[in-house]
């Protein structure tokens, strides 16, 4: 359960950056809250996993999710290009994700 709560934050934290992003500057307010939110969400959920996950895995884990989701945001909203060699790339994170689950 923790690793999914894990996962969840990871996805919250592609979300607040996603939204300082489109916030501008802070100017567009429903961005910001949307960031805000997601930035609380995120780092309160990363804290519950911390009961059960070592921090040096949870972080590492955090950022892999977090990256990884912030790409496929960007590539199925923003029309942002994903190349063949970066899609073997996430598939290489998320395997090493899965990996240090299994091995820990």
């Amino acid at each position: 359960m923790y690793w999914f709560i894990l996962f969840i934050a990871g996805v919250l934290e592609a979300g607040w950056l996603v939204s300082i992003q489109k916030s501008e500057s802070f100017t567009n307010i429903p961005y910001v809250i949307c960031g805000v939110l997601s930035m609380t969400l995120s780092l309160v959920l990363f804290s519950i996993a911390l009961k059960e996950i070592p921090i040096n895995l949870a972080y590492l884990v955090w950022l892999a999710v977090g990256a990884s989701a912030i790409s496929i945001i960007n590539h199925y909203f923003f029309n942002q290009a994903l190349s063949v060699p970066q899609i073997i790339c996430l598939c290489l994170i998320f395997i090493g994700v899965v990996g240090l689950k299994l091995f820990s």
